[in-house]
């Protein structure tokens, strides 16, 4: 009985919800008592890599070949692609007006690495007559164990390290920023290691960590500013800042053995089974502009209980967001019985930057009666150049629906 009475008392308190400004999105809070359910569904295309002078370079170093003891039998050029599939759940509640507590669940529905190997040619061969060719080149492989690496699938519905955090608004407790319509929030977020390393013995195989997706970090810190324009532009504007410091904590990862890949992977022997990985922190700034681009038609509904006043008070029809994202990043340090390894290791994650540029727009149609906003999202990191990180776009569709329980 009284779980019925729960689930019968069900009710969306919306009039508390956002105002009606632009979506502020940094400092946002919910109200006391409601829950934010929050689906995004991320799709994202990785085939590029800024190289240490800032260039377009691919994702693979190209890989050179010798004869046991002779000359050179070529060069291996990967041209990999990577696609991941993200299903992104959020949850959200007000603890109080000015206090929100959140957990994200990363979902992983699909990865997939096409590796695309090119060959050029090496030293002229005297028992060929010619140089080896690329099909010369696996034919070789294949006699030593080595097939040739092919399109790779995986992390089929395999869950990321979940994340826990909250938002506090404190700039709420003090008038003055009020009257000049500035709100200042600090967020703290944590990552429980759920994540999985991607399979050490296939070379192309990724895993489900946030170090994997390059996302956050282990431990986050924000400090965060926004600016409302209540009585300037009739609330049609928002301009926010925020500033951050992400911590990635050791973590022991498993080293490759060549059990399928004898040739190319087999490391375990002079590195040892296990290796410590100390990814780089994460620092930086964004920047980002909510604008208000159709307020829209507001009507007295049951969400409102047939007030007007009180449809007023709801988001927008329409918001666009724009944003930027400076984001650098720390050396990597390896550590495994190889001083080589580790060095090889370290060349391919050095300290850099990245920078992003993204642009949303939330649809929200509470003012019209249904408690849904629908948005959808681009971001890339190929138009400005970066130094020493993946060059991704990511393309997002997401909906989110407030709700509170009434007993």
């Amino acid at each position: 009985m009284r779980v019925a009475r729960l689930f019968c008392g069900i009710m969306l308190s919306l009039v508390l919800c956002l105002p009606a400004t632009a979506r502020a999105a940094f400092t946002e809070t919910l109200p006391r008592g409601t829950f934010l359910l929050d689906l995004a569904y991320n799709h994202s295309y990785l085939s590029n890599n800024w190289d240490d002078r800032g260039n377009l370079a691919p994702l693979i170093e190209s890989i050179d070949r010798y004869e046991p003891g002779g000359g050179k039998q070529g060069r291996l050029i990967p041209n990999a692609d990577v696609e991941y599939s993200v299903l992104l759940i959020q949850l959200q509640y007000g603890i109080l007006d000015s206090l929100s507590l959140a957990v994200g669940v990363p979902v992983v529905l699909n990865t997939t690495v096409n590796p695309s190997f090119a060959w050029e040619p090496g030293d002229y061969q005297p028992i060929l007559g010619r140089p080896y060719s690329g099909t010369d080149f696996w034919e070789w492989a294949g006699s030593m164990g080595q097939p040739q690496p092919s399109r790779w699938d995986g992390n089929r519905g395999v869950l990321s390290d979940i994340v826990l955090g909250f938002r506090f608004r404190f700039t709420d407790w003090i008038e003055a920023f009020e009257r000049v319509d500035l709100a200042m929030a600090v967020s703290v977020m944590g990552a429980i290691p759920i994540g999985q390393q991607g399979d050490p013995d296939e070379p192309v195989a990724v895993g489900t960590t946030l170090w994997d997706l390059q996302t956050q970090g282990d431990l986050a810190f924000h400090l965060s500013i926004d600016k409302m324009f209540t009585r300037e532009l009739d609330g049609r504007l928002v301009l926010g800042l925020d500033v951050y410091y992400e911590v990635f904590f050791p973590r022991t990862q498993r080293t490759p053995t060549g059990r399928t890949h004898p040739l190319l992977m087999d490391q375990a022997p002079y590195v040892g089974r296990t290796h410590t990985l100390n990814p780089g922190d994460y620092f930086g700034f964004a920047v980002a502009a909510d604008v208000v681009a159709v307020r829209g038609p507001t009507r007295a509904t049951w969400l409102t209980g047939g007030s007007l006043q009180r449809a007023m008070t709801l988001p927008p029809l329409l918001t666009i967001s724009l944003g930027y994202r400076f984001n650098a990043n720390n050396q990597s340090r390896f550590s495994s019985r190889s001083d080589l390894w580790d060095h090889d290791q370290e060349r391919q994650w050095q300290a850099g930057y990245r920078n992003t540029l993204s642009a949303t727009a939330l649809f929200s149609f509470l003012r019209l009666g249904a408690p849904l906003q629908l948005y959808v999202g681009y971001r890339t990191m190929e138009l400005i150049p970066g130094k020493n990180v993946r060059a991704g776009q990511v393309i997002v569709a997401g909906l989110r629906a407030p709700f509170a329980f009434s007993l």
